[in-house]
């Protein structure tokens, strides 16, 4: 008889096993931190393969290409993503209908511009072979502005495991494509063939995997004038993130040798590892939270906000600050000799990686509050911080100089961020404070094991 009872329980049980565990995987913050993974693993093999197959100018030549589309592209950014999710109506047809025109009407004036740019600009920064690389860069745009906006909606909607698996197969695509290219032709059109046949896969995904994906041509007047009310905010704070997140690139690309600024681009990548995490976890989970709660009027916003990003903030914080630590010995594993120097640049810029969770998270819960000017005033300081301390450090020390103070970059912006939250009543300095200190714990750790294991690895 308890044989007969037990075996007539256990179907019940599992599925509601089952149910617990797969509620608990889908989570909206765990699909970020698995998709982060997946993409900073993906990212560490595209490295380990191309450095093997392509030489360290390549990486400079890369990178002074992806600073010049970056910069159009923030001169022009409209906050489509941040506009679509806030909007309460932001899942009606012709809503959508304009923001794509709008958004492709972009794109397509973004690939001329940077074509029409690309002998001019080439030729400012003493290397006129660039142009036609540069030329044939800016077709990304273009493709790239043909994708749905139900990639927005998809943030809107907490579609969040289906538009993390469309950015990871586009990533694992233009990775394959790029180290097949690269075999046969090791020139940074190999880098270039990557992200085309990667964008193009999105682009069709956008469209295939989504619903309601299909998009018509619109310019719905409402929407327009509601579209530059929100976005003049962020046009004029992104036009000054240009000034600040470009201008070390331009500077160190012109006086550095392309191997050296090779080095710091590859430091700037992997220096970027954990700030993937910290920016889509504040974007795709805090904010579309955060403007819910403001939109239902919620009590104790400070409680609720720290509550929701207080755990995953803690195990950010130890992580990045064990990159620094270790940084050496991340060099040391990956890589061979001759990218030794990365460690160091590699340190240096992971400090910005630390401090933007709180960072962002302080952003994102401005912005879902209606404090949309947040984002200029913190830029502002940035540029201030740059323009100052940066041509005083660069003067005394040379290019390490401004490397350091790019590395303390968002200092500044966060400290103006605490004192907006603090006048709205948001700001728990605890809690920040913990977080701080969780990341201080990340660093020694890091230290230790480079010191134990360092060794170890050389002896090998």
């Amino acid at each position: 008889m308890t044989a007969q009872a037990s075996n007539a329980e256990w179907p019940a049980l599992r599925p509601g096993l089952f149910t617990r565990l797969r509620g608990t995987a889908l989570r909206d913050t765990n699909v970020v931190f698995a998709s982060v993974i997946i993409n900073n693993l993906l990212r560490a093999v595209s490295s380990m393969i191309l450095t093997r197959l392509l030489a360290p100018e390549v990486f400079g030549i890369s990178g002074v290409i992806a600073s010049l589309q970056l910069t159009i592209v923030l001169a022009s950014d409209l906050g489509f993503q941040s506009f679509v999710v806030r909007q309460k109506d932001g899942d009606r047809k012709r809503f959508l209908d304009t923001v794509w025109t709008v958004s492709l009407i972009r794109s397509v004036v973004l690939t001329a511009v940077l074509a029409l740019l690309a002998i001019p600009v080439s030729h400012a920064l003493g290397r006129p072979e660039l142009a036609p690389m540069i030329a044939a860069a800016s077709l990304l745009f273009t493709v790239d502005g043909f994708a749905s906006t139900s990639l927005f909606s998809a943030l809107r909607n907490r579609r969040i495991l289906r538009l993390s698996s469309v950015e990871i197969l586009a990533l694992v695509v233009q990775i394959a494509v790029s180290a097949a290219i690269a075999w046969q032709w090791p020139t940074y059109w190999a880098i270039l063939g990557g992200m085309l046949a990667g964008t193009i896969l999105k682009v069709t995904l956008s469209y295939l995997i989504f619903p309601d994906g299909k998009r018509s041509f619109a310019l719905e007047r409402e929407t327009l004038r509601e579209l530059w009310a929100f976005s003049r905010y962020i046009t004029g704070s992104s036009l000054i993130y240009l000034l600040v997140s470009q201008c070390d690139k331009m500077v160190l690309a012109k006086f550095m040798p392309l191997d050296h600024f090779g080095f710091y681009v590859l430091a700037g990548n992997l220096a970027s590892a954990p700030l993937a995490f910290a920016s889509n976890y504040t974007s795709r989970v805090l904010y579309p939270a955060y403007a819910a709660l403001w939109r239902e009027g919620a009590a104790d916003l400070r409680g609720k906000f720290y509550a929701r990003r207080r755990i995953p903030s803690l195990l950010y914080a130890t992580a990045a600050g064990g990159i620094i630590g270790s940084a050496p010995l991340i060099i040391g594993i990956f890589y061979d000799a001759s990218y030794a120097e990365t460690a160091l640049y590699m340190q240096i810029l992971c400090i910005s990686s630390l401090l933007a969770m709180p960072s962002n998270a302080a952003h994102e819960s401005l912005i879902a509050t209606g404090g949309v000017s947040a984002y200029l005033e913190a830029n502002t300081g940035k540029l201030v911080w740059l323009a100052v301390v940066g041509t005083l450090a660069y003067l005394g020390f040379g290019e390490m100089g401004l490397v350091v103070t790019v590395g303390l970059l968002e200092l500044p912006a966060l400290l103006l961020k605490w004192r907006r939250m603090f006048k709205v009543g948001l700001l728990d300095l605890w809690q920040e404070g913990l977080f701080l200190a969780a990341g201080l714990g990340g660093v020694l750790l890091g230290m230790g094991a480079d010191l134990v294991l360092s060794p170890v690895l050389a002896g090998l």
